[in-house]
C-alpha cells in the first residue's frame, strides 16, 4: 500500500503510487539505471504531488563514506528530491522534454531518523511535494518553487526546498552562446586539470573518484581548495554536460566543510555527516575555468555551520552553507 503524508501529519493511504519498476530515465535527466531512483509520481492536486523512490542498500558513490553517511547518504536523499522535481516538471506540469533546468537555490534539512545501521534491502522513500510561485510565459511553466517532505516507514527523514527555472531550448542556446560562441563545451571532452588531490579519508570518503577537491590550503580562519571536476564519476556526471551540475558543487561544499571542521578542531571526518544545507547559484559553473572554494566558520550559529564561497574567473558564482 502506498502512503502520503499531509504536511507533518501521519501518512495516509494513497492509491496508485507504486514503488515497483522505474519511471522513464529521460524524464529524470539520467542515463544509467543505477542512478535512477524514482519509481512513480502521482498528482494529488493542482499544486501538489507525491512520488516514490527506492533507496539502494548499497551504492558505489552514495555508500562510499568512512562515517555514518555510508548507511544513508543525505546527498542520496537530495538526489531523490531532485529527481522527483525533474520528473514532475516534465510529466505532471508540462515542461517540454528539451527544456533546460536552472536551479537558482535550494535548502535541505535531514533528521537522520533512519540512519545508524546497514539496510538489508532497498528502502522505500516517500516524497510529498507542494509547489508554489508558478512563473508562466505564454502559458508555459517557466519556473516553480517546491517544498518536498521525505518519509521512510511513516517517519519524516528530511525536507527540501528548491527554486527552479525552466528555459526552452532556443532560449538556452542563445544564453549559453553569449559565453561560448560556436559549439558548447562538453564534459565528455574535458581534459581534467592537474593539481594535488585530497586524500579521500580527509573528506570522509573511501575512493579517489568520489573526491572533488584539489590543492587544499589552510589559512587564518579559512580553508580553500580548487574544485576537481569529477567527470570520472558516473554518479556526479551521469551524462555529458556543458557546465558543472549543482550536485557537484554541493558535494564539494560538503567535503570542504568536513575537511575544514576537522582542521578547526571539530569532528573528525569519520564521525560527521551533513545535517542541513542551503545554497544559491548566480551563474553557470563552467567546465574549463578553475573554481576556487573558500570555507569560513559561521560565528555564533547553531550547529556550527560552514560557509563556502565559489569563485570562478574573479566572480562569485555560488555560495553554500553546510551544517554537520
Amino acid at each position: 500500500m502506498s502512503i502520503v503524508p499531509d504536511g507533518s501529519a501521519p501518512p495516509v493511504p494513497v492509491p496508485g503510487l507504486s514503488f515497483a519498476g522505474s519511471v522513464d530515465r529521460a524524464l529524470l535527466h539520467r542515463r544509467n539505471p543505477s542512478e535512477a531512483f524514482l519509481s512513480d509520481a502521482v498528482r494529488t492536486g493542482p499544486d501538489s504531488f507525491v512520488a516514490a523512490a527506492l533507496l539502494p542498500p548499497a551504492h558505489p558513490h552514495y555508500a562510499g563514506h568512512t562515517g555514518p553517511s555510508r548507511h544513508r547518504d543525505p546527498m542520496l536523499l537530495l538526489e531523490c528530491a531532485r529527481q522527483a522535481e525533474t520528473y514532475a516538471a516534465h510529466a505532471l506540469f508540462g515542461v517540454e522534454p528539451d527544456a533546460h533546468f536552472v536551479l537558482r537555490g535550494w535548502s535541505a534539512e535531514f533528521t537522520g531518523a533512519f540512519a545508524g545501521g546497514a539496510v538489508a534491502g532497498p528502502t522505500e522513500l516517500l516524497i510529498s511535494a507542494v509547489t508554489s510561485n508558478a512563473r508562466l510565459v505564454r502559458d508555459r511553466i517557466r519556473g516553480l518553487d517546491y517544498h518536498l517532505r521525505l518519509w521512510v516507514a511513516g517517519a519524516p527523514v528530511g525536507q527540501v526546498r528548491m527554486e527552479v527555472g525552466y528555459l526552452g531550448h532556443p532560449a538556452y542556446t542563445v544564453i549559453r552562446a553569449r559565453e561560448h560562441p560556436g559549439a558548447l563545451p562538453s564534459s565528455d571532452r574535458l581534459v581534467p586539470a592537474g593539481g594535488c588531490p585530497v586524500a579521500p579519508a580527509r573528506v570522509g570518503r573511501l575512493r579517489a573518484t568520489d573526491v572533488v577537491l584539489l590543492d587544499v590550503v589552510s589559512g587564518a580562519g579559512t580553508v580553500s581548495a580548487i574544485l576537481r571536476v569529477p567527470v570520472d564519476n558516473p554518479s556526479l556526471f551521469d551524462h555529458a554536460q556543458d557546465h558543472i551540475p549543482a550536485m557537484v558543487l554541493v558535494e564539494a561544499a560538503r567535503q570542504l566543510a568536513v575537511l575544514a571542521t576537522g582542521e578547526w578542531g571539530g569532528g573528525a571526518p569519520d564521525r560527521t555527516e551533513m545535517a542541513a544545507m542551503s545554497s544559491s547559484f548566480s551563474a553557470y559553473a563552467e567546465l574549463a575555468e578553475p573554481i576556487e572554494l573558500t570555507a569560513t566558520p559561521v560565528p555564533a550559529a547553531a550547529g556550527s555551520p560552514v560557509e563556502v564561497r565559489f569563485v570562478q574567473a574573479g566572480s562569485q558564482i555560488a555560495q553554500a552553507r553546510v551544517a554537520l
